[in-house]
């Protein structure tokens, strides 16, 4: 039999406990989801697929926007996991502190696409070329960090098990394997992985709510 664990009145009676912690658990991996799903790759190996980069402009500029958009609620999400996994604390805190790491080298991958989608309409490749095989082996290690996204969601989710139904914690863990849809190529899979992880927060969110209301009273 799970335990809830409510969420103190004080908690609730701050901004991300009222009103972001749920709009951040949605939207965060839904936005997410379909920045991965629109996204043509735009990389051949290590040079631009300028096929791509100039007949599926649009696209590109609307899975960037989307990411750009998705990464605010994305870190809002993985901390409101925290706090409704603190009975947890260690557990919680690791999560956290993993998830943002993974999230900050996501982004900054995400990122270094950004010039390929700019440089549509550009015939003189040669100095284009050079550019993005810089852009294809940065020298930052920390980039390499974005699967500690799905180790904090896996720390997240075990935080969760006495707060929410064990099968909402481990949706939530499995709702991690977003790097999965950026390793393969495959986009597409960011969408089951996505419901996963917002079905698994529905729980979350309802403590959230059940909180808020109660501090109201």
């Amino acid at each position: 039999m799970t335990t809830q664990t409510a969420l103190t009145p004080a908690t609730a009676k701050r901004p991300m406990g009222a009103f972001l912690a749920p709009v951040s658990l949605i939207l965060g991996p839904v936005l997410l989801a379909l920045a991965l799903a629109t996204l043509h790759e735009p990389w051949i190996g290590e040079a631009p697929d300028y096929e791509i980069i100039n007949n599926e402009h649009g696209q590109l500029m609307l899975s960037f926007n989307l990411a750009a958009a998705a990464f605010p609620f994305m870190f809002g999400s993985v901390f409101a996991l925290a706090v409704a996994g603190r009975s947890s604390r260690r557990l919680a805190g690791a999560g956290l502190a993993c998830s943002v790491l993974g999230l900050s080298a996501m982004f900054a991958n995400a990122m270094l696409s950004v010039p390929l989608a700019l440089m549509n309409g550009i015939n003189e490749h040669t100095a284009l070329d050079e550019l993005a095989t810089r852009l294809s082996s940065p020298p930052l290690v920390a980039l390499f960090a974005f699967p500690l996204f799905f180790v904090g969601s896996l720390l997240s989710g075990a935080a969760l098990r006495h707060t929410v139904p064990t099968w909402a914690a481990a949706c939530v863990a499995i709702g991690g394997l977003f790097p999965i849809a950026v390793v393969t190529g495959v986009g597409v899979l960011a969408l089951p992985i996505a419901a996963l992880r917002v079905a698994g927060s529905v729980p979350v969110i309802k403590l959230f709510l059940l909180n808020r209301a109660d501090a109201g009273r």
